[in-house]
């Protein structure tokens, strides 16, 4: 595999695939925004510090590379509505500055990083790569219009491109709403869920990574984005009641019904709309704690040979313990 360009480097996601990649032998030009964020694993590897932003810099790391996995971007968070414009500005026009030195630079084989929020926010049944796009948050909208700049690209200049349609993806980190779900669920915050129907794909660090490495592999693609997740999706109360019990906690002698935690849910939003500051359950929490988020990754298995082997049940103990190490070092 020729030299390998990883944009956001430093994160979750990009700090994993770099060390796969250098376990493997690759050699991996690493761009990171804030070299203080550089972590142990991305020490072994040429990093350069940019703004996906600044088009000539983009273009001076890309000379010299033969692949790109860009997974750089403003993420979306639970309590983030965000401006659409810096949306816009990192999420489309970066992945833009991307493309372009691609091209400059005689790149040719790219990998994007996008997300299942493409399809909207909740879904109806198990959607795959039929289901048109309608997304409906500025940071959907970023993903899709990203998406489709990639395509563009891949058609008009020949580039073997491809985008992966992630849905959350967990493992040990502190960063996203797991985390502070595994706290607020260890301190007593978080309410005892009633048994939900919901259910709710999710992909581990460790899956991901093996879809991004086989796509750089790839000598083509059949189609222009994958979805990728875990073999299953996961039932919302299972969910919990696994974190539970990770965390030692006893089986519950009674659920919250449901009514009770929508009621509170709009509670909470009448209470943010009076004192303007976040409140701990609102209605838009609510939904996407309980709303359904249901993907296949059929495509990406029939068509790339993706076999995930990591699953959430199986990755509790090592949640757990990243958490209560993150808890002692008060970190």
């Amino acid at each position: 595999m020729t030299k390998v360009l990883v944009t956001g480097a430093a994160g979750f996601l990009g700090s994993s695939l770099v060390e796969e990649l250098c376990r493997s032998g690759c050699q991996v030009r690493a761009v990171v925004h804030d070299a203080r964020l550089v972590t142990s694993c991305l020490g072994e590897v040429e990093i350069v510090v940019a703004d996906i932003c600044d088009l000539k810099k983009i273009r001076e790391i890309a000379a010299g590379c033969g692949a790109i996995v860009h997974l750089a971007a403003k993420v979306h968070a639970i309590d983030d509505s965000g401006a659409e414009k810096d949306y816009e500005a990192i999420n489309i026009e970066g992945t833009r500055h991307i493309l372009d030195a691609a091209v400059a630079s005689g790149i040719g084989h790219l990998v994007f990083a996008s997300s299942v929020k493409v399809f909207g926010e909740e879904t109806k049944g198990c959607i795959d790569e039929s289901q048109i796009p309608d997304p409906q948050t500025p940071y959907g909208r970023s993903k899709w219009k990203a998406e489709q700049l990639v395509s563009e690209y891949a058609g008009r200049h020949g580039l073997t491109a491809v985008s992966l349609r992630l849905p959350m993806v967990y493992g040990p980190t502190k960063k996203g709403n797991l985390y502070r779900m595994i706290e607020a669920i260890d301190h007593g915050r978080f309410p005892i869920l009633p048994r939900l129907s919901a259910v709710r794909s999710l992909l581990h660090i460790r899956n991901f990574v093996q879809a991004a490495v086989l796509c750089l592999r790839a000598p083509c693609f059949k189609r222009a984005a994958y979805i990728v997740t875990d073999t299953e999706p996961y039932c919302v109360t299972d969910l919990y009641d696994w974190l539970r019990a990770g965390l030692g906690k006893p089986d519950p002698r009674w659920r919250v019904p449901l009514w009770i935690l929508k009621s509170g849910a709009r509670c909470g939003d009448a209470l943010q709309a009076i004192s303007g500051s976040p409140a701990p359950l609102t209605t838009e929490h609510m939904t996407k704690l309980i709303g359904s988020a249901w993907y296949s990754s059929a495509a990406i298995t029939s068509e790339l040979d993706y076999r995930p082997t990591y699953s959430f049940e199986k990755a509790v103990p090592e949640l757990i313990a990243f958490y209560r190490d993150a808890a002692r070092a008060g970190c």
